[in-house]
């Protein structure tokens, strides 16, 4: 008898047993497939979960950036002190659009827009793209304000239709700059004295060199506050630009025989400190959330002396760091001492860059180009902000026969020559009269050839500079590996 196994390869398979294998494969394909359909949703599930989550986090960082770290303090130690005194830098909450430069600018001082048709057909055929329009002195608001502080020390004037003179300048294609005086400020001792600077019995100090007057506290939040109050208000009637003026503390000491009550503040934090901090929290909150640039008026001579610098709390080598748009010092020959003994002499006269002026008002070209010869060490740091300064168009007869000169076309010329020599490109007229000659203007068309050329010589100075810093960084390296051997001492045979 012949034995049948199942596993015999020779013998034939029975009907029913290969319906059985049939269906276990089947069984086993659906499983599989089961098990691969339950995989590959759950693969999405989870891709979907990433998606949202990048989504999500995308969308804070849009919105809630965290505090940018302050490029102008490099210590952390006194990070934590401007922190515990001033609070943290604040989160943007809302980013309407990326703010954009209005570089160049060339623009020229109207006050409360003075003289704005003879500006507005200036501009319609020369380089003049900018008017600098003030928004607030330090006597108070020139338009209808509604922030609320303004209005309780009756601040708005209600002079100007600003939303009205910003159409006119937009339809001519010029750019409105608002200038706001900053602590400076008439109205706030009278009304709100606890907002300013005041002495160990509580009184106001008065500063004979600011005419006598009294000053709003640098060191108080909640003026900063009120600054961009009132900034924030003048960017939704439609400015392009805010630019902060006399964003210092008082020149000379105050007429009081008591110390300043922010004296033992600034034993800890020194006043360059309080400024740069409220350039950072106005640059957040305007510069970042509301996508204007802002800008900041400096003495000139702060550019050439730290210590004068310090005194007023506007120190070059790191006000240019607190990520604001542009710094603006103001390079007026005439400001700079001269050798008489009568108005603005010190019998002796002024070092300026690689020079010695004994009378500045008679070399304006000399003097803006050693000007900014003397702001380059500190402006060359990277993330410094872009140099925009503000040049004289007056005469200044107040000081002593044979130490000035009239000036007109050509005077104001030169110093916008000098700028570009030196490898600036961006310039602001003053004149406190709102009057400016045609001839020392460009066209519109030569302006734009003027411009070329200056994008060109910045490409050559730039890749000219970053050949020097690394012609240097190489010796450096050089000198540290191979030091110059000394000779051994001499003994005695």
């Amino acid at each position: 008898m012949n034995r049948i196994f199942l596993n015999d390869p020779k013998k034939p398979k029975p009907f029913s047993f290969v319906l059985i294998v049939i269906l276990l494969v089947v069984l086993l394909a659906g499983q599989i497939f089961l098990i691969s359909r339950l995989f590959h949703k759950r693969m999405d599930e989870l891709k979907v979960e990433d998606v949202e989550e990048t989504t999500a986090q995308l969308s804070i960082s849009a919105t809630e950036p965290p505090p940018r770290q302050a490029l102008s303090v490099k210590q952390e130690s006194m990070q934590e002190i401007l922190n515990e005194q001033f609070g943290e830098l604040p989160r943007v909450q809302a980013k309407s659009t990326e703010y954009k430069s209005l570089s160049p600018v060339k623009g020229i001082y109207l006050g409360r827009a003075k003289n704005l048709d003879e500006a507005l057909a200036l501009a319609s055929w020369s380089e003049v793209n900018a008017f600098v329009i003030d928004v607030k002195e330090s006597w108070g608001l020139t338009y209808d304000s509604q922030v609320p502080l303004a209005q309780e020390i009756g601040a708005s004037t209600g002079e100007l239709d600003l939303e009205a003179i910003i159409e006119r300048c937009h339809a001519a294609g010029v750019r409105v700059i608002a200038r706001i005086v900053c602590f400076k400020d008439e109205l706030m001792p009278q009304k709100r004295p606890d907002l300013c600077l005041i002495d160990t019995d509580g009184q106001l100090l008065t500063f004979p060199l600011e005419g006598n007057q009294s000053f709003a506290n640098p060191y108080d939040t909640r003026y900063w506050a009120y600054l961009v109050d009132i900034a924030t208000e003048v960017v939704n009637m439609g400015v392009d630009e805010i630019q902060f003026d006399y964003v210092r503390f008082p020149t000379g000491a105050p007429d009081s025989d008591k110390p300043p009550i922010y004296k033992k503040v600034e034993e800890t934090i020194p006043k360059e400190y309080a400024i740069n901090r409220f350039l950072e929290f106005a640059r957040i909150k305007i510069q970042e959330e509301l996508g204007v640039p802002v800008t900041a008026d400096l003495f000139s001579i702060v550019m050439t002396s730290e210590v004068d610098g310090k005194l007023i709390g506007q120190n070059w080598s790191t006000i240019g760091l607190t990520a604001i748009d542009a710094i603006c010092p103001m390079i007026y020959p005439s400001h700079y001492a001269n050798s008489s003994l009568g108005s603005q002499g010190n019998g002796v006269g002024s070092y300026i860059g690689h020079n010695f002026f004994d009378k500045p008002d008679l070399e304006p070209y000399e003097v803006v180009q050693n000007a900014m010869i003397d702001g380059e060490k500190a402006s060359f740091q990277k993330g410094y902000a872009k140099l925009r300064p503000w040049l004289q168009a007056f005469t200044a007869n107040w000081l002593v026969p044979g130490y000035y000169m009239e000036y007109g076309p050509w005077e104001i010329r030169q110093q916008i020559q000098a700028l570009y020599d030196a490898g600036y490109s961006e310039w602001i007229l003053w004149n406190a009269e709102y009057s400016y000659p045609e001839d020392c203007f460009l066209t519109q068309a030569e302006g734009q050839l003027q411009e070329e050329q200056q994008a060109q010589e910045s490409i050559v100075r730039a890749s000219e500079r970053a050949s020097e810093a690394e012609a240097e960084a190489a010796a450096t390296e050089e000198s540290r590996r191979f030091p110059i051997a000394t000779a051994p001492p001499k003994t005695e045979p």
